[in-house]
């Protein structure tokens, strides 16, 4: 289904007895395993996916990290493309990947108008088969637009894939959109921003008030 829109006493210490920390050390580290092999045998395939990635992520340090992030896009004609902000990116060489945390996106149109993504964590990663940085974004995802007769638009999903050159996002999570007199829920969307078109996937639902 298609549809249209436009642009923080005192501390006390004992000392320990003999051998006392390291039986609490061989503890915790049986503890954690013990987590680590209950998460995984429970988790579905792409789960399992993001937990061995996070531990790959935790085995290695960062090389740099930057706070209170703010850096603006501009084509070759001088046209703010999109701008990208977050309280946090820490970047990891190996594989190289970004992490974000609340990352935000303006991504502009030609007529000045601009579609604003919000969201609690991300990362950033480069797509080679299409040349260009891949966004993930997680929880709490919140898009806010305009639909064609100028009125607010937001929509609501859990995770969310974003190629900002393109002004191309997708998700398989549900989502939702609400307006003022419209709501529509659905299972998955792709979007084509500078074209203001979103696909809904599966269970596409419409309710209009009167």
């Amino acid at each position: 289904m298609n549809f249209t829109l436009p642009k923080k006493t005192s501390t006390y210490s004992q000392q320990a007895a003999p051998g006392s920390n390291l039986r609490k050390h061989f503890l915790a580290i049986l503890v954690l395993s013990a987590a680590m092999f209950y998460l995984l045998d429970s988790a579905t395939d792409d789960e399992v996916l993001a937990i061995s990635r996070l531990l790959e992520l935790q085995a290695q340090d960062y090389d740099y990290f930057m706070s209170d992030v703010d850096s603006v896009h501009y084509l070759e004609s001088g046209f703010a493309d999109y701008r990208f902000q977050a309280t946090r990116l820490t970047h990891f060489p190996n594989p190289e990947l970004s992490i974000l945390e609340t990352p935000r996106f303006l991504l502009f149109s030609e007529d000045n108008s601009a579609w604003e993504i919000r969201a609690l964590n991300g990362s950033i990663e480069f797509d080679s088969s299409r040349n260009q940085d891949r966004l993930e974004l997680s929880e709490n995802v919140i898009i806010n637009g305009l639909t064609a007769d100028g009125r607010a638009i937001n929509i609501y999903t859990d995770s969310l894939t974003i190629y900002p050159v393109d002004k191309q996002l997708s998700t398989q999570s549900p989502v939702l959109f609400e307006s003022v007199g419209f709501r529509s829920t659905s299972l998955g969307i792709t979007a084509d921003l500078d074209a203001s078109i979103f696909r809904q996937m599966a269970d596409g639902k419409f309710q209009y008030d009167n």
